[in-house]
């Protein structure tokens, strides 16, 4: 009896979202193999809808992957930018090479 009143205790399930199998294998960075193997398992909570597999994602897993990808996103908008100012050295560059090689011909002519 001590034991069941244990089991019966409130068990707070962490907050999460059904979500395609494939998608599931991109949050968590394993392939759908993997994924599938953790399902035939028991590793991973599934349910089969209309024969296709979704995945229990937990929120925080969720949360997890979110953050990742505004990392990333801030990343690369840094390196746009970083790029975009490249493009703008590099063109001042040309500008500046072609203004030489005129300058140069117009002295090499003055000698000649």
């Amino acid at each position: 009896m001590a034991i069941k009143l244990k089991n019966n205790q409130k068990i707070k399930e962490e907050l999460g979202n059904w979500v395609k199998l494939n998608d599931a294998a991109q949050i968590l960075q394993v392939s759908e193999i993997t994924l599938r193997r953790k399902i035939k398992s028991g590793q991973i909570k599934s349910e089969l809808r209309e024969g296709k597999y979704f995945v229990y994602i937990k929120e925080s897993q969720l949360k997890e992957k979110k953050i990742d990808i505004i990392n990333f996103e801030k990343y690369l908008t840094e390196k746009e930018i970083e790029i975009k100012n490249l493009k703008t050295q590099l063109y001042d560059q040309k500008i500046l090479i072609d203004a030489l090689e005129e300058k140069l011909t117009y002295l090499v002519k003055r000698v000649i």
